[in-house]
């Protein structure tokens, strides 16, 4: 049938026509920083397509839930969504990377989850170079590839891993929210801008073509996140056979009226239908039922959405790009009248406030400006001057070291990073 779904204490039934419905619910008693959540994936081979190159992995037992899309010869694209699922999920599995999601839950600091973002990160590229060496040694399978976009949920967030142009959505408080970047030529030219105004079809044509995923070439790109879970929250994976005839407010639509994760995947793949059809149509939903961690207010939230948007150093990244760079970050809180370190994690650092005041030698800080932003550069000298929190305040805090690791390994986030640090610190 083409759908791939490997569930742990769930239920799994067949519905015709190579349509596949697996879903379940679990909760873990024993540790309260778990998420509780229900689940949902299906796939079908669409109206067109006589084969299922889309494979997908829905895991609640583990917390890993995977969608990919493959390309090539003939079968070629679905050994290469399978290859990806399944090692992916092996590794992501794994006892060390299991271990290390429980060591993230119970510490939460910023190492411990760089280690965890660098092992989900590590699994996709073992996956991507088993894909291009059965590339290069079976002729009938020379070129295959696949996208690649999942997630696990480590207590109470959700650590995605990205590549290609199948998509991750949030809808939270009823609204939708597109997580992830498609790696593809209309991507890439809208967000240059280059594809507006231009007359007649010629935007469309590069829509399909793609600039990054899994065994396209020797190296691949894989982009990480992380968000924040809140009770209520969906996350829908889903691959282009979805998402090109949903739009995002469609998305977020289905999945809040549905009674159920399950009955929203199948809302989600019948409408693909129903407009054409014209791909193989993957997709998974998430609830969380209850999240892992303590519950903030949604005024709260939106306060900290508020601030974000207008924080000077994040000024021309697109929401997408100001989650993989908030992956950086580590929330702290000071009471009224604590000093506020520059110094932390053996590391100089600067903060973002999102709540509160900070103030201190001609430093007067409110929510959504950056403390001591010259501290991410290497070369720039910091005021020894003391900062202290006016009232009770909740900070972001960049290491020095983590931003110029990002700035390295995302340049397109790095520009401009850099260039809004420029104007910053020129300040």
């Amino acid at each position: 049938m083409g759908a791939k779904g490997t569930i742990v204490a769930a239920k799994t039934e067949a519905i015709g026509f190579g349509l596949r419905i697996a879903f379940s619910y679990a909760h873990n008693k024993e540790m309260a920083a778990l998420s509780t959540v229900l689940a949902s994936g299906l796939s079908h081979v669409g109206r067109v397509r006589d084969h299922n190159e889309d494979s997908y992995v829905v895991d609640i037992d583990t917390m890993v839930f995977l969608v990919a899309d493959g390309m090539g010869g003939h079968a070629a694209g679905e050994v290469a969504s399978k290859m990806a699922v399944d090692g992916v999920a092996t590794s992501w599995r794994s006892a060390s990377i299991q271990a290390q999601a429980r060591e993230y839950i119970g510490k939460g600091d910023i190492d411990r989850r760089k280690e965890l973002l660098a092992s989900l990160r590590k699994g996709v590229l073992s996956a991507h170079e088993a894909i291009v060496a059965l590339g290069a040694e079976d002729e009938a399978k020379k070129g295959m590839g696949t996208t690649l976009t999942g997630f696990l949920i480590a207590g109470g967030e959700a650590l995605f891993a990205h590549a290609g142009d199948s998509r991750a959505y949030l809808v939270r408080d009823r609204i939708p929210v597109l997580l992830s970047e498609d790696h593809t030529i209309s991507s890439r030219l809208r967000a240059a801008g280059i594809d507006r105004g231009i007359p007649g079809p010629e935007p469309e044509r590069w829509k399909g073509v793609l600039t990054n995923a899994l065994g396209m070439a020797e190296d691949t790109r894989v982009t990480t996140f992380v968000v924040p879970l809140f009770s209520g929250d969906r996350l829908v994976l889903c691959s282009d056979g979805v998402h090109d005839y949903l739009s995002e407010v469609e998305v977020g639509q289905v999945v809040v009226n549905a009674p159920s994760p399950s009955r929203a995947a199948q809302s989600l793949v019948d409408m693909a239908l129903e407009r054409g059809g014209a791909d193989n149509a993957t997709c998974i939903v998430v609830k969380v039922m209850e999240a892992g961690t303590t519950e903030m207010p949604k005024a709260q939230r939106d306060s900290h959405k508020e601030a974000l948007a207008s924080c000077p150093l994040f000024a021309g990244l697109s929401p997408q790009q100001v989650l993989r760079a908030l992956r950086i970050t580590t929330p702290r809180t000071y009471r009224e009248g604590k000093v506020v370190p520059r110094v932390a994690l053996e590391d100089r650092v600067a903060y973002i406030v999102l709540e509160g005041e900070v103030s201190g030698s001609g430093v007067q800080a409110k929510p959504g400006d950056v403390i001591l932003p010259e501290a991410l550069l290497q070369q720039t000298v910091v005021s020894e001057a003391e900062l202290i929190a006016r009232q009770d305040s909740y900070l972001l805090m960049l290491r020095r070291n983590d931003f110029v690791e990002l700035c390295d390994d995302a340049p397109d986030l790095g520009v401009v990073l850099y260039d809004s640090m420029a104007r910053l610190v020129s300040r």
